[in-house]
């Protein structure tokens, strides 16, 4: 069957309930090697304060009986300091979100208009302290990065698997799987590439004004994007 290209209202909505943040050349899930000599499950860690990365997303969704695919590349920045994130749709259409934690409030930016909601997630960068561990593994190899695997279940979003690296707690790979019974069944898969500690500038977070409404012209509520929502 051949891929369908999904209109840019639907793909927003895509990149609005897909979950972070996204260093993996495929977004299958790899094979895990469990490590042998490993003991009790490690103290779940905590993602960095401040980091950024290129995601890489693919998802697929059945509408009104169709299946569609979508390929979305984005550029992430995660400030869980100052309470603030910000994710740039590079390819196939220019999106900007910026979501300000410190106001709950989700301001999107496409072709020249600003939207404005309401966040009702909270950001957390320790999102792992009530998930399930799946095991330990090497990404690559037994000679590849050492790896720890974590499910979770997000309201409105579905069931999260996410690996991240055992030195830094650094987001590699995700998969997210919508809550059984819904309208629009959908997976999503995301790698997390060339991510590095720190913002290198904190001007990805301003928000245009007056372009953007200084409160939400919507009551639905967003549900964040990327890892960091969860």
């Amino acid at each position: 069957s051949s891929s369908l290209t999904i209109p840019t209202s639907r793909m927003l909505k895509f990149l609005i309930v897909a979950v972070l943040l996204g260093a993996c050349s495929a977004f299958v899930m790899p094979p895990k090697i469990p490590i042998k000599d490993a003991q009790a499950p490690p103290t779940p860690c905590c993602l960095p304060k401040q980091f950024e990365g290129n995601l890489h997303i693919i998802t697929g969704t059945v509408q009104a009986g169709e299946g569609e695919l979508s390929n979305v590349t984005a550029r992430q920045s995660l400030d869980y300091t100052n309470m603030r994130a910000a994710t740039e749709v590079l390819h196939p259409t220019n999106i900007r979100v910026i979501d300000d934690y410190n106001r709950m409030m989700q301001y999107v930016i496409m072709q020249g208009q600003c939207t404005a909601t309401k966040i009702t997630t909270k950001f957390d960068n320790c999102p792992f302290s009530n998930a399930t561990y799946l095991g330990s593994f090497y990404f690559g190899g037994m000679q590849g990065l050492m790896m720890d695997g974590y499910q979770l279940m997000v309201p409105d979003a579905g069931t999260v698997t996410v690996d991240v690296t055992r030195d830094g707690c650094i987001p590699v790979t995700e998969v997210i799987v919508s809550q059984s019974g819904a309208t629009n069944p959908s997976i999503s898969a995301l790698g997390y590439v060339d991510v590095t500690l720190g913002i290198r500038d904190p001007a990805v977070f301003n928000v245009p004004h007056p372009l953007c409404p200084s409160e939400p012209d919507s009551k639905m509520p967003s549900t964040g994007f990327g890892l960091g929502r969860l």
